[in-house]
């Protein structure tokens, strides 16, 4: 289960990385076709994106973080137990 969680978290962060670079990438070549004001009020524009990027995506890991702890807090309080079997149904069936 953890491995699988870390697993997942690792891709989504390459992901998330190779997504930023592509972007930056473009970014930049607009800022450089841009006269020096327009690209210094463009690039502030960005500067007040990539932070609110940023805080959202902390807010959406510590939610997955919330959400797991509560889960396994509720699985320490509430260990699920298999059902009781019944003697009705552990006897072989009669003979006719």
């Amino acid at each position: 289960m953890i491995g699988t969680l870390i697993g997942v978290l690792l891709v989504l962060s390459l992901g998330t990385r190779a997504t930023d670079a592509v972007r930056v990438r473009q970014q930049e070549i607009v800022l450089r076709k841009l006269p020096v004001g327009e690209a210094a009020a463009f690039y502030e524009v960005l500067r007040r994106r990539m932070w609110k990027v940023r805080f959202l995506r902390l807010v959406a890991l510590l939610s997955v973080l919330v959400i797991i702890s509560a889960r396994g807090r509720l699985r320490a309080r509430h260990p699920t137990q298999p059902p009781a079997s019944t003697p009705a149904a552990t006897e072989p069936a009669p003979r006719r």
